[in-house]
């Protein structure tokens, strides 16, 4: 039986079509797609960080966050990400056990160190300390270095914003030693993706949210592409001599990825790379900075939820573009897959599953 057999749709009609000639890993082709339902990833997701020695919460945190990606189909922020996490706590990249020192340097500002722990639970610990200052400034800032992956960023500038507030979060500065991007009409990796996420509340429960690289895409997005034996979209990378290219490997052979918008996302990103670098100095992998501002100082809630909604309203009213099935604001697609995937289950390739099914060997545990 093989690890995946529990994976299968149950309905005949959704069970993946295998071709005969098609290469297969645990008995399924490489283009099957099966459903995990996202408590069964979480508890997986937690049950590995668990082997590796990571605290239980610490844990629980970083699963959720996984699964949580990959719900709103961020997959280059999801539980793939389990397979180099597992690496970089066992190289001491990642001090899984490290604690999350916050203290407030001044008023309005806060400064946090993650000793080498995940940018993600010090992101979590910052958000209710920057609420905190906000609530009593007007605004609040926080710098964050010394961290290792922070995940997907939209979440919390989502978490600022579901506290009635504008989040922002932007990072860079670790050009010293990852060099993925060019700059604008460059022919080799200079800086990293340096993503920005900004957010505000759309409706009580659902938030407006902008969440990108300054990259033409995420390096993990890359990655899944890679897992998966599939071409890029053109305009993503060009390899090592400086060609453009759709072979996912060329980024990791020397190649680097393209800047998003040209001169445009050069600019952010030199910016994020100034301030995270220049003002917050050398980073374990990126530096950050979270602004919050308490909507209540200048509007209150009820003026402000029917503002966005006759705005919601005029976006989804719009008429749809030619193959385009309707109009969706920011943040909308998300919460629309995360929906999907509460109810149906979490789609994986069988490629990605078999990623993760041989970390969770390694480590006794089943998927």
């Amino acid at each position: 039986m093989s690890q995946f057999d529990d994976l299968r749709p149950s309905a005949p009609t959704s069970a993946p079509v295998l071709a005969n000639e098609a290469p297969l890993i645990f008995g399924f082709s490489v283009g099957a797609i099966m459903k995990v339902q996202p408590d069964r990833a979480r508890q997986f997701c937690t049950n590995v960080l668990l082997a590796l020695d990571t605290p239980e919460s610490t844990a629980r945190t970083i699963s959720s966050h996984l699964v949580e990606a990959d719900m709103k189909n961020v997959r280059s922020h999801g539980m793939i990400r389990l397979v180099r996490y597992a690496e970089q706590i066992e190289s001491g990249y990642i001090d899984n056990k490290a604690p999350i020192d916050i203290r407030q340097v001044a008023p309005g500002m806060l400064h946090v160190d993650a000793n080498r722990n995940w940018g993600i639970v010090a992101l979590d610990a910052m958000v209710p300390e920057l609420e905190k200052v906000a609530r009593e400034n007007g605004v609040a800032a926080g710098a964050l270095v010394n961290c290792a992956h922070t995940g997907r960023i939209g979440a919390f500038s989502e978490a600022l914003a579901r506290r009635f507030m504008w989040g922002m979060v932007f990072g860079g500065g670790a050009n010293r030693h990852l060099h993925e991007v060019a700059p604008h009409g460059g022919a080799k990796g200079v800086f990293d993706t340096n993503p920005y996420a900004f957010s505000l509340p759309m409706t009580k429960d659902s938030m407006a949210s902008a969440d990108f690289a300054t990259a033409a895409t995420a390096q993990g997005k890359v990655l899944v592409y890679r897992t998966n034996q599939k071409p890029l979209p053109a305009g993503w990378i060009i390899d090592k001599t400086g060609k453009p290219s759709v072979n996912p490997e060329d980024l990791y052979d020397g190649g680097a990825l393209l800047t998003s918008g040209e001169q445009k996302g050069s600019a952010m990103a030199l910016i994020a790379e100034l301030f995270g670098e220049a003002v917050l100095g050398t980073p374990h992998e990126l530096n950050w900075f979270v602004i919050a501002v308490d909507l209540s100082r200048f509007t209150d809630q009820s003026a402000y939820f029917s503002q966005a909604l006759s705005l919601q309203t005029k976006i989804e009213d719009c008429p749809p573009a030619a193959g385009v099935d309707k109009v969706r604001w920011p943040g909308q697609p998300e919460v629309e897959s995360e929906a999907t995937a509460s109810s149906d289950g979490i789609e994986y390739s069988s490629l990605e599953l078999d990623r993760l099914v041989t970390l969770g060997s390694r480590l006794n545990i089943v998927l």
